[in-house]
């Protein structure tokens, strides 16, 4: 019998919607039509109704940009927010202190914090300032996770350029740089 599917905690939601994407008017009514009301948050959500919230923030929020850059200003966005809750603020606070590199190698202890301790995550070195990341994801679309990864080494101060090397339908691998 296959693993059932993840669930995203409730603080996952709110620092990307409602810390990050400050959703009110039309987008925080579909959002509740989708099932997630930020007035009234329940302790976890299953994982498809985070790739169909997503998935309506992309379109109400980045209906000009290509889906790329979409996702990957989502992805930014939703992690600033995400820093911003209890949860959030336990590991962006470290950030500035370990760097950018402790950083990478505590991705699979932060996407645990998030709900997804089921992505196995591989990294390789690739000089003093660059890593491959290998994740496997089947739930998200890279850009999402390359604008996270951005946005938290940024808050590790850093200046991060990440690339999406190859994607299948079992996750991708990422090229980050900074």
């Amino acid at each position: 019998m296959p693993p059932s599917p993840p669930r995203v905690p409730a603080s996952v939601f709110e620092g990307f919607f409602v810390r990050g994407l400050q959703a009110e008017g039309r987008l925080a009514q579909e959002l509740e039509a989708l099932g997630y009301d930020s007035r009234k948050p329940e302790l976890d959500y299953p994982i498809s109704l985070w790739q169909q919230a997503v998935a309506l923030a992309r379109r109400e929020r980045y209906a000009e940009l290509g889906d790329e850059d979409a996702y990957r200003q989502l992805g930014r966005q939703g992690i600033f927010g995400f820093a911003q809750t209890l949860v959030g603020r336990v590991a962006a606070v470290a950030l500035p202190m370990i760097g950018p590199a402790q950083a990478l190698e505590r991705v699979p202890r932060y996407l645990a914090m998030m709900g997804r301790s089921d992505v196995d995550v591989s990294m390789s070195s690739e000089g003093e300032r660059g890593r491959r990341l290998s994740l496997s994801d089947r739930y998200n679309r890279p850009e999402l996770m390359a604008g996270c990864l951005e946005g938290m080494l940024e808050l590790a101060n850093a200046r991060p350029r990440i690339s999406v090397e190859e994607r299948s339908s079992g996750g991708y691998r990422l090229f980050v740089r900074w």
